[in-house]
């Protein structure tokens, strides 16, 4: 969830736009812009070490400290001096953080960390994405109610954290310079953004963009269900366009034996669960029932009755097996339970390994 969604001042008559956009002498629309502040220092540099693959990556840049300086004190209001409809002032807004060209050496020295990854592992264009969207998510997520508009891309970098606009606006920022087509999905109604990106095979709602989640790690094209507080998308988002490039994202096929392999695992562990705890209760008679008649037989051979107690053996050892048969059973579906799980929680937890977890998706589909 974003901290708030922005705040608009509409003036009767505008300055001249001051930093990095630049603008016209008299704009009808002033966005947020950074005005770098020279001798500006940062002490803490971030090292963000993540997982990918089969393995771990690390990525560690020096970004201006003047630009980030600058991005922390700009003005991030949204100036207008003519009224427009939601539909075209949010976009000019969102847009203005992503694209402000003070960032641009940011973005080439990110990009270049994040090309030397590419480079040495060989990765195709939809690892690629991946790796992109795996970095953004490993951000933390954290959001600050002492800030009421999103930050820029800079910001989130440095400051190790963000929420669901400030690490959005981030991704759709790196993929739109490396030649994706990009959008950023604005949910006013649940307060929430997330980045969409052109697809061969899994659009989101009726877009042409698979869905990314940026406040945690997940697959590229499989949305939540809810968002961490519960909420859900129910509603179309606004799409705001943010890069026009011809790369797409063709990895869906893999993506839907996955959803399916998740889908199908967390009904089957239900199912599981439930038949297990009726066999508990079934077994727990059972024993009971074996334990009463073992005592009774103890009792006549305890007196002496060998009739009593030789027609009861049959029936005792006939228990038995059925008992132990059950027993049997029941701990080949707490191993089926067990597995399913695991297979569940892999899944779950190796987003960051699309290829993996298409492979054990596909292995458990197909037993």
């Amino acid at each position: 969830m974003w901290k708030r969604i922005l705040t608009v001042l509409v003036l009767v008559a505008v300055a001249l736009g001051a930093g990095c956009l630049g603008g016209l002498l008299h704009p009808s629309v002033v966005p947020p812009a950074i005005v770098p502040i020279d001798g500006a220092t940062l002490d803490d540099l971030p090292t963000y070490t993540f997982p990918f693959g089969d393995g771990e990556e690390t990525i560690r840049i020096d970004p201006d400290p003047a630009v980030y300086a600058g991005a922390k004190e700009a003005d991030r209001q949204l100036y207008l001096s003519e009224d427009l409809s939601k539909e075209e002032w949010i976009p000019i807004y969102y847009r203005a953080f992503v694209n402000d060209s003070c960032q641009e050496p940011f973005y080439e020295d990110l990009l270049a960390a994040l090309r030397e990854i590419r480079d040495r592992q060989g990765l195709d264009d939809d690892r690629y994405l991946e790796l992109i969207a795996a970095f953004v998510q490993s951000i933390p997520y954290r959001t600050d109610a002492s800030i009421v508009e999103p930050k820029f891309p800079i910001e989130t970098y440095v400051d190790t954290e963000g929420d669901c606009d400030d690490k959005s606006l981030l991704l759709a920022g790196l993929l739109a310079r490396e030649g994706y087509g990009v959008a950023l999905l604005y949910f006013g109604n649940e307060s929430h953004m997330a980045v969409g990106v052109r697809s061969a095979g899994c659009p989101y709602q009726n877009t042409p963009f698979a869905y990314i989640e940026t406040t945690n790690r997940s697959y590229v094209g499989i949305p939540p269900a809810t968002l961490t507080n519960g909420t859900v998308l129910s509603t179309d988002p606004l799409v705001i366009p943010v890069g026009g490039g011809p790369r797409i994202y063709a990895g869906c096929d893999q993506i839907h034996t996955i959803e399916r392999a998740l889908s199908l695992s967390r009904g089957r562990v239900e199912e599981l669960g439930a038949e297990l705890a009726v066999r508990a209760r079934e077994l727990g008679a059972e024993k009971e029932a074996l334990e009463s008649l073992g005592a009774r037989l103890t009792a006549l051979s305890r007196a002496g009755e060998i009739r009593d107690y030789n027609s009861l053996v049959p029936e005792y050892n006939s228990r038995a097996r059925d008992y132990n048969g059950a027993v049997q059973s029941y701990n080949a579906l707490l191993e089926e339970s067990r597995a399913t799980v695991d297979l569940h929680n892999y899944l779950i937890t190796h987003a960051h390994d699309r290829p993996g977890s298409y492979l054990r998706a596909r292995e458990f589909l197909a037993g």
